[in-house]
């Protein structure tokens, strides 16, 4: 994973408008987000984003390519993520290792916030980030729900 840092405001703007995670946040509320608590990282087709077992408690949100998640085996494929999608909330919620890993399927970039960064966000920011997580999390309880149900 290499961090990003000639990427323009004017840039990283136009990509995080393109996503629904970032519909309830104000142009302002964008903007406290990109130029203070957040880093961006790009991921190489077929290289990790991060790794099962690795103590890494940032969140991930996927602002362009898709990922594959997995636990033990690759051919085993619990899921893709693609843009607008977060990875890694496990180990952020939890401040513990990364119960599966997260396989760029082509040149990706995500934007990383830790914890200690969450916290120091203003309250409304924080507030809908964490709102967007639950949701997210949500959707993806569901997903699962109904694939155990359709596969059982």
């Amino acid at each position: 994973m290499k961090r990003l840092t000639n990427v323009s405001l004017l840039k990283q703007f136009e990509i995080i408008n393109r996503l629904e995670f970032f519909n309830e946040f104000t142009l302002a509320e964008r903007q406290v987000l990109l130029e203070s608590f957040s880093h961006l990282y790009l991921v190489h087709q077929s290289h990790y984003a991060f790794k099962r077992f690795e103590l890494d408690n940032r969140l991930f949100i996927v602002l362009s390519g898709e990922f594959s998640i997995f636990k033990k085996s690759q051919l085993l494929e619990l899921g893709r993520v693609g843009p607008g999608e977060f990875i890694g909330e496990g180990a952020f919620i939890c401040n513990q290792e990364h119960s599966t890993s997260a396989k760029a399927l082509k040149d990706s970039i995500l934007l990383a916030i830790t914890p200690e960064a969450m916290t120091r966000l203003p309250n409304v920011i924080r507030e809908k980030m964490k709102d967007k997580i639950i949701a997210g999390m949500s959707t993806r309880i569901s997903s699962l729900s109904n694939y155990i149900e359709d596969n059982i």
